[in-house]
């Protein structure tokens, strides 16, 4: 399934489409993995930042992976499918990447691992989403990160958006049918770059677009919804939660809105006259411009006034 957004439909009214709806976007390159073992909880509870090890069949959350000086390495949400199993909805790294940098780990604890060839997963962000599903017959989960399983779709509560909305993992061979009722139960076609204007005007990390190798969890601004500072030991804790504790943030993901077209990125944030930062993800919407980026604590207060290659840029 490709979304191409009709040539007479600018981006903001693209934007404003779904602001009003449910729009309906494959995402095949979002990497799909099972991990099964009967310790497989307690392995990625010392593994991941979130609380796991708890998580019954229908739970999940979203986690961030991180070495041993806790830097994000890489994300994912997490869902318990069994008391032995669970499902990795990577973010920003692929099956090999997580192979490899768990191959220790996973052949110690003799983890289980399988990519999920036979799914693709679609997305349907959007208000009118509850709607859509309902006319389809498809289960609402109501928690964040709540799942279930219905006539072999797996619904997966996921907001990509700020709007509110769900994944769909969906048997390949069941998948044009599903595109089609969904479409025909009021979802409208998501392409690529109204999905990440709307994740920027959300201001929801990119990774590793926003990032970089020495990314923390609180500058990507994931701590509230990826860690818990309360579990166990795991990769990279001690780093995290001190941060945490001491309120050592001096720099973080930070939404900005320029007067002037949206520049080559990355692109340097200046406050008077000292770079501050610099956008990593930017949407032009025709009477303005939205984006991102990790900037410095001084200049995180609303409405300060920042540089970019000679635009002018507010922040908030």
């Amino acid at each position: 399934m490709t979304a191409t957004r009709d040539s007479a439909e600018t981006l903001a009214a693209a934007v404003d489409r779904t602001r009003a709806g449910a729009g309906l976007a494959a995402l095949p390159q979002v990497g799909l993995l099972t991990l099964e073992n009967e310790d497989v909880r307690r392995w990625a509870h010392g593994m991941f930042t979130n609380h796991i090890k708890g998580l019954e069949p229908g739970q999940g959350n979203r986690n961030c992976m991180c070495d041993d000086r806790g830097r994000v390495g890489g994300i994912a949400d997490v869902y318990c499918l069994a008391e032995d199993q669970l499902l990795l909805v990577l973010d920003g790294v692929d099956a090999a990447w997580f192979a490899e940098r768990y191959k220790m780990f996973l052949m110690l604890d003799d983890i289980e691992v399988d990519e999920v060839e036979d799914a693709t997963l679609l997305t349907l962000q959007g208000p009118s989403t509850d709607g859509v599903l309902a006319i389809v017959g498809l289960p609402l989960p109501a928690a964040p990160h709540a799942h279930l399983l219905h006539e072999g779709v797996r619904v997966l509560r996921k907001d990509r958006t700020g709007l509110g909305g769900v994944d769909l993992i969906v048997p390949n061979d069941a998948l044009e049918d599903w595109r089609t009722r969904l479409l025909d139960a009021g979802a409208h076609l998501l392409d690529p770059s109204t999905l990440d204007a709307l994740r920027i005007l959300a201001a929801q990390v990119s990774w590793p677009r926003d990032g970089t190798d020495k990314s923390m969890v609180h500058e990507l601004a994931l701590n509230e919804e990826c860690c818990n500072f309360s579990k166990g030991c795991y990769v990279g804790q001690e780093v995290i939660n001190r941060i945490d504790v001491k309120g050592q943030v001096q720099k973080r993901l930070t939404l900005v809105r320029l007067e002037g077209p949206l520049p080559e990125l990355p692109a340097e944030v200046v406050l008077e006259g000292a770079p501050v930062g610099r956008l990593t993800s930017g949407a032009d919407l025709g009477d303005h411009t939205v984006a991102l980026g990790v900037i410095r604590k001084k200049a995180w207060e609303p409405g300060t006034t920042l540089d970019v290659n000679g635009t002018t840029a507010t922040v908030g």
